[in-house]
């Protein structure tokens, strides 16, 4: 039988993000070949310069660099299992899980005689290679330093964050709180602003600049939570829970959900009972 060509990475799952991470290691100059169970979807990609594979055994086989990026990281690790060694591979898990999950994976990784990274992407697939994108790893820094150039190729912002194997998916978690919570904010401020007749132009050009502030005041929020001084002379949690209350107030008059609005609220009057309304923001940390 012939046995097939090597390859410098094998992608296992073809969906949005495993497509985009496919494409970017063949437009970086790397040997490539994707697998997905839905076969079309990476014979999809070999318009892209990426070899289709018919099977798990078929790539991962013809690779020492394994990136799997599927549902969860129980498919991964059926995924996975079904090559017939994994020994002497790096395997790289980019699907999602919770920390235990991958401290699960990784130890079952390592008994079938492979390296392991874990990684977490904190960018959309369209981002992908961008200067911009970040893809979050950890693990042993040996084996991130093996790979480094390749794995850097997915976005500049990428990096090795810990040697401690759930240090990506911690950070993704904790980062997805805070991305998830301010999207949905976003959302329901927009729906409240067009149906006062606001244009999508202004509530777009709002938005930007809240988000330069934002940039401003997490900066200061990361500086007073690691000195532990809270002490403000510029916007108190009680201008923050008045703010919030009012606007609580015109969402409920325009008729929206105000679902988000309200946590917050209800968030910033446990800061104040506790209180704390003389300080800034960043004091919410120690309820």
């Amino acid at each position: 039988m012939t046995r097939p060509p090597r390859h410098d990475v094998a992608v296992l799952g073809c969906g949005l993000m495993g497509s985009a991470l496919a494409r970017r290691f063949a437009s970086g100059g790397l040997a490539v070949t994707a697998w997905n169970r839905t076969s079309r979807r990476a014979e999809a990609l070999a318009a892209d310069g990426v070899r289709p594979a018919a099977s798990v055994e078929d790539a991962v086989g013809s690779t020492g660099l394994a990136v799997v990026c599927m549902s969860d990281v129980d498919a991964s690790r059926a995924v996975l299992a079904s090559a017939s060694s994994l020994a002497g591979r790096t395997v790289v898990n980019l699907s999602d899980g919770t920390n235990d999950d991958v401290e699960t994976l990784a130890s079952w990784v390592g008994e079938q005689g492979a390296s392991f990274l874990d990684g977490s992407t904190l960018c959309y697939p369209d981002q992908i290679g961008e200067p911009g994108a970040m893809v979050a790893f950890s693990g042993p820094s040996p084996v991130w330093a093996r790979h480094e150039p390749v794995l850097m190729l997915l976005g500049g912002r990428s990096r090795h964050v810990s040697d401690e194997i759930a240090g990506a998916k911690e950070l993704y978690l904790g980062c997805g709180a805070f991305f998830v919570t301010a999207m949905s904010g976003f959302v329901e401020s927009a729906a409240c602003l067009l149906r006062r007749g606001r244009t999508l132009e202004e509530v777009r050009y709002a938005t930007l600049h809240g988000i330069e502030v934002l940039r401003h005041a997490a900066e200061e929020a990361a500086a007073a939570i690691e000195s532990g001084q809270h002490d403000t002379d510029q916007a108190t949690i009680h201008v923050f829970a008045e703010g919030a209350r009012r606007a609580l107030g015109e969402l409920e008059s325009a008729g929206v959900d105000l679902s988000v609005t309200t946590a917050v609220s209800k968030k910033l009057d446990a800061a104040e009972r506790a209180g704390m309304g003389h300080l800034g923001f960043s004091a919410q940390a120690l309820l």
